[in-house]
């Protein structure tokens, strides 16, 4: 099923929960799960369904003691994982590969730049659910409409501005999905001594990693970008 050996985990889909209209929660539960070992917020699984399709899932919640994990998959319609995870009830079997990430370099910064389209929207809250009070948090969370804001759990100072496609600026553009997060990031004026967490669109991730780093708004080695999909290939 993948090219390399890695730790893996045979499960069973134990609970379906629907978050938004475009978000849903996969638990899956399976003996080896308790020592799934997550250490660190954005670390992530690939997701094996039956018929050998895969996609990488951040690990949103891991319960060791019940062998749990859960997945918040997008149900966007277009990639097999989607239509899968949009049909899939308790009871149905899957593979999950990992974990795999490392520890975002965010520490000793002051302030935090977020931007994600809603791809990448479950690894940035892990990294919100785990910052220490007294973090300054500036948010860009590009959504597909407003009724796909979540609620934010988080001890830092966090300003959020959600940017629902179907409120305009992008509405009906096929090429401006994953955008809107990073015209919004690139507006911002980050203070110095920011870091900046950047993910989903790979050319819009591009976009304003460049845009911070010729800035020098933010250190490199304090800069986190990363590519989730990309326009014209299957998420």
């Amino acid at each position: 099923m993948f090219r390399r050996l890695r730790p893996t985990h045979d499960v069973v889909l134990t609970a379906v929960t629907p978050l938004t209209p475009t978000l849903t929660r996969l638990t899956f539960a399976g003996p080896t799960l308790a020592a799934l070992g997550v250490e660190f917020p954005t670390q992530w699984v690939k997701l094996a369904i039956p018929d050998g399709q895969s996609r990488a899932y951040t690990i949103r919640h891991h319960r060791p003691a019940q062998q749990e994990v859960d997945l918040d998959v997008v149900l966007h319609g277009g990639g097999p994982l989607s239509r899968w995870a949009s049909v899939a009830r308790p009871g149905a079997r899957a593979r999950l590969v990992g974990p795999r990430g490392g520890r975002p370099a965010l520490d000793g910064a002051a302030h935090l730049l977020l931007a994600a389209d809603e791809t990448a929207l479950p690894a940035a809250l892990t990294l919100l659910e785990q910052l220490p009070a007294g973090t300054r948090v500036s948010a860009h969370f590009e959504i597909a409409t407003a009724a796909d804001a979540l609620p934010l759990a988080t001890r830092a100072d966090l300003t959020v501005r959600w940017l629902p496609r179907d409120a305009g600026g992008g509405h009906g553009v096929p090429g401006d999905k994953g955008r809107l997060f990073a015209r919004s990031a690139t507006a911002a004026e980050p203070p110095p001594g920011s870091a900046a967490w950047v993910a989903g669109e790979a050319s819009a991730v591009d976009d304003v990693r460049r845009h911070l780093l010729a800035g020098r708004a933010v250190p490199r080695e304090l800069l986190h970008a990363k590519g989730y999909w990309r326009h014209g290939r299957p998420l």
